[in-house]
């Protein structure tokens, strides 16, 4: 019996770990690294000789693919379009399953489709002409609070002198942009630190466990016992997000016009929506429905893309001769009068080669969002049985030779063809498939103005006791960096 259960699986189901009580294969995971257990799949990978792999999380049964092929397969393919869903995510969705991100019951579809639909007309996901104005404009608020100084308390602790400290600078840029989609307002200036401190939830949101998803997720009744494994700050990073939104609905819900719901934002169009709701296959749509979705798109935003920009200028600082030619390149087809914009991009070539460079060596999101089988079906041959949650692999498969030929070293031109344009992009930091990142598109348009702008105006340098090395992060749902300061020295 115990013997059946340490070494029991499915039949024809990939080679797989031992389990153990209460925690299954994660045991051995920890063992072999604590804080970024993922890293221990690859031991796994080579000791069994194949690039899918099963382990037990918890009681879970869980399929691991690990290389191009079998990723591509897993994100594409209807089978595999469920979600994993803790108990966890339950208790931070109300006790219920909301929004779009940890959710597979049937109105997913109905709401991503709605938002992205929707929230398109102000524009996310598309060129629009009054988002990009927004957006040089609050780039050159950013760029006045470095050169200039700060203008209250709150910006005292981002800039010091020539220091700045790094990725909360670029927070209040990363959510007022996102902001101005789903409300139709802006915080000026002023206001910047209610900006982050909501970036800052959503960081703690998506830290303080492990990239496995922790402890919490198979073992939710260990939330009774204080902020073990980090559950009490990631429950009220969460909770500071939903009261930010809550705070625009009880400035502006019930006093807005139809006419003013129209064009204030996606939250006042999907307000007007419940209000005009007449058949009950909607029924799905509520205040908590929203408040989740709104979340869903927010979170992502507050966090992963100052984590990005801040791993783009880490990597400059510890690769000079590649910042030299991303500046070198700026300066031929932008100059120094303006800030870069979105029609520059497809210009900026090095520059967006080495921005997908460092999305492949630094993944932020190692193991993606879990899957899950919904019904029985084959991979590679494999039996896969219903409810198998199956989890993505990128770490691996942005670091596999067979792929990248020398993932090891950081090379922008791999994303050069011999003609030096832009070649096949084998990467998939915001996945693929129907469960793409429905903000990728905005995400990559941030990321591009934020690091070109901060490239064209400035060296960056090394400071004493600060924690830089590309080997300090933090481990959890995305991988993000310590904070620090930076020094910045304008270019002339």
């Amino acid at each position: 019996m115990c013997y059946s259960f340490v070494t029991g699986k499915p039949n024809n189901t990939p080679p797989g770990l031992l389990r153990l009580p209460l925690w299954g294969s994660y045991w051995f995971l920890l063992w072999g690294n604590y804080k970024f257990p993922h890293e221990t799949i690859a031991y796994y990978v080579k000791k069994f000789k194949s690039k899918i792999i099963s382990c037990y999380l918890g009681n879970a049964f869980v399929v691991i693919v690990n290389d191009y092929a079998g990723i591509k397969e897993v994100l594409n393919r209807k089978e595999f379009d469920g979600r994993a869903i803790s108990d966890v995510m339950k208790i931070r969705a109300f006790g219920k399953t909301l929004g779009i991100f940890f959710n597979d019951a049937v109105e997913w579809h109905e709401q991503r489709r709605f938002a992205l639909r929707n929230m398109r007309d102000f524009g996310f996901g598309r060129r629009h002409q009054e988002v990009e104005n927004n957006f040089v404009e609050e780039l050159t608020v950013m760029l006045d609070t470095i050169d200039n100084g700060p203008i209250n308390n709150s910006e005292k602790s981002v800039v010091n002198g020539d220091l700045v400290y790094f990725p909360n600078i670029l927070y209040p840029t990363c959510v007022n942009m996102l902001w101005s989609i789903m409300s139709g307002e802006r915080f000026d200036r002023s206001e910047h630190d209610i900006l982050r401190q909501f970036c800052i939830d959503a960081s703690i949101f998506q830290a303080g466990g492990d990239t496995t998803g922790g402890a919490t997720s198979m073992t939710a009744w260990l939330r009774h016992f204080g902020d073990i494994f980090s559950w009490k700050s990631f429950y009220n990073a969460h909770n500071g997000m939903i009261n930010f939104f809550r705070m625009y609905l009880e400035k502006h819900g019930e006093s807005l016009t139809e006419d003013e719901k129209e064009s204030r934002g996606f939250m006042s169009t999907y307000l007007c929506k419940m209000k005009n709701l007449k058949s009950s296959n909607e029924a799905g749509f509520s205040v908590d429905q929203m408040l989740l979705v709104i979340e869903d798109f927010m979170f992502p935003a507050a966090s992963a893309v100052p984590t990005v920009i801040t791993n783009c200028i880490k990597y400059m600082m510890h690769y000079p001769e590649v910042m030299k030619k991303v500046q070198a390149e700026i300066d031929h087809v932008v100059g120094r009068g303006r800030v870069p914009k979105w029609d520059d991009r497809k210009d900026l070539i090095y520059t967006e080669a080495t921005i997908r460079e460092v999305m492949r060596i630094a993944t932020i999101t190692p193991l993606s969002v879990a899957h899950r089988a919904i019904q029985n079906t084959k991979l590679f041959g494999y039996d896969i049985p219903v409810d198998t949650i199956m989890m993505t692999n990128l770490t691996a498969m942005h670091n596999d030779p067979d792929t990248w030929g020398d993932p090891e070293n950081f090379r922008p031109e791999r994303f050069l063809n011999d003609q030096g344009q832009l070649g096949k992009d084998y990467s998939m930091p915001f996945g693929n498939g129907k469960r793409l990142c429905a903000g990728e598109t905005f995400a990559r348009f941030m990321v591009f103005g934020m690091f070109a702008t901060l490239v064209q105006h400035y060296d960056f340098s090394f400071v004493d006791g600060e924690p830089m090395s590309l080997n300090d992060k933090i481990p959890g749902i995305i991988v993000q960096n310590p904070r620090a300061w930076i020094k910045l020295n304008p270019r002339h």
